[in-house]
């Protein structure tokens, strides 16, 4: 009775048995020059079977992986390695998921192959590293002595990447801000007289926010050279969301579109660095927005929880299953290439800054992100 083949949504399933996975191995280092070769090179480099499995790996991966805990890589997908969280979603595991097709690493693979050199930027959510890891991904089908493999080799370029998203960002954020002024401002314009000083406060409130931000800015680029420390302040939920509600109701995206706080919505306060949260928030209201046509109703709301307090944002549509499978990757924006920063600047600024964790949820009933944070940094 034949084996029955595991499912794949990519990839195919199958694994080489470990005495194959060792006589593959032991062909590749009877030329003592393929691992010389590899362990010359700066870059992570590793060479593959066609089933994907790791056969050699160079001094740079090795020395990466064994800091992470990572001892012995010998026969594992380059996902397993990484620590991608999407293996285990099938029983097939790297290269079998939903995932895997909008992964530049399968991507590059499945063009390998088919005997096709291929390159692709590559993005990870590592459980070993515990950070996004940013790749250039470059795989060079062989031969030797009548057997295919694959050299795939690795340019990590995360901190690359973190600089230019952080530089967006703050474009992203001013953009927002700077929106919300001439929305107020407008309005203004085209007011009595009697009611123009009804504007007054909110414009206030924006500007303040805006020169918030360029100091913000500052402040980040220092944060990456390790030079920053947090503005700690006590924030009510209560009246921060009221602030950026003020803020986006005049927004060209808020057009014909409802925005409201729920009556359930708690006043915790916590202790934080208020303008980093407002831009989580900010950005969190601004997607929602961005995702519904008129007539909406985007809703925010706070809760108390054990550790701290957790924030909530919902529109009622549902996410494209496309941007699920993608959503907090950096760069990844549902606007295109280079337009945006998705949903990746709030768990940036989530995690790496104030110290909290992002979750969402998409279904029949609505798209809803979480934020959640703790009670003081």
């Amino acid at each position: 009775m034949p084996e029955e083949k595991l499912p794949t949504a990519f990839l195919p399933a199958e694994t080489a048995e470990p005495a194959e996975i060792d006589r593959q191995r032991q062909l590749l280092l009877e030329s003592p020059e393929i691992a010389e070769m590899m362990d010359a090179m700066l870059n992570f480099s590793v060479v593959l079977n066609t089933q994907r499995q790791a056969l050699l790996i160079n001094k740079a991966l090795l020395e990466f992986l064994t800091a992470h805990g990572i001892i012995n890589a010998l026969g594992m997908r380059p996902g397993n390695m990484y620590g991608c969280r999407h293996p285990s979603e099938s029983p097939g595991g790297c290269g079998t998921t939903e995932a895997c097709r909008h992964c530049g690493t399968g991507t590059a693979l499945w063009e390998a192959l088919k005997w096709n050199e291929s390159a692709k930027d590559c993005r990870i959510l590592s459980k070993v590293s515990g950070e996004d890891l940013d790749l250039r991904v470059q795989v060079h089908p062989f031969s030797y002595k009548g057997e295919r493999f694959l050299l795939m080799s690795m340019m990590d370029t995360s901190a690359d990447r973190r600089r230019e998203v952080l530089e967006r960002l703050f474009f992203h954020d001013i953009l927002n801000t700077a929106g919300g002024v001439q929305g107020l401002i407008s309005l203004m314009a085209d007011s009595e007289p009697a009611e123009v000083h009804t504007y007054v406060p909110a414009a206030v409130k924006a500007s303040e926010r805006m020169i918030d931000q360029i100091l913000s800015q500052r402040d980040l680029a220092a944060a990456e050279r390790g030079e920053w420390q947090l503005k700690i302040s006590e924030v009510g939920a209560v009246e921060l969301l009221r602030e950026i509600t003020g803020l986006f109701v005049a927004h060209e995206v808020a057009r014909n579109k409802e925005i409201a706080i729920e009556e359930s919505c708690l006043d915790v306060h916590i202790n934080t660095d208020r303008t980093l949260l407002s831009r989580v928030i900010g950005n969190l209201l601004k997607n929602a927005l961005e995702a519904e046509s008129p007539g909406a109703r985007i809703t925010l709301s706070c809760e108390r929880t054990p550790g701290g307090a957790a924030f909530t944002v919902h529109n009622p549509g549902r996410m494209p299953e496309e941007s699920r499978l993608q959503v907090f990757q950096r760069s990844f924006s549902t606007k295109g290439a280079g337009r945006g920063l998705g949903t990746y600047s709030i768990r940036l600024l989530t995690e790496k800054y104030l110290k909290g964790k992002v979750s969402f949820s998409t279904g029949p009933d609505g798209t809803t992100f979480r934020a959640e944070y703790p009670a003081s940094l």
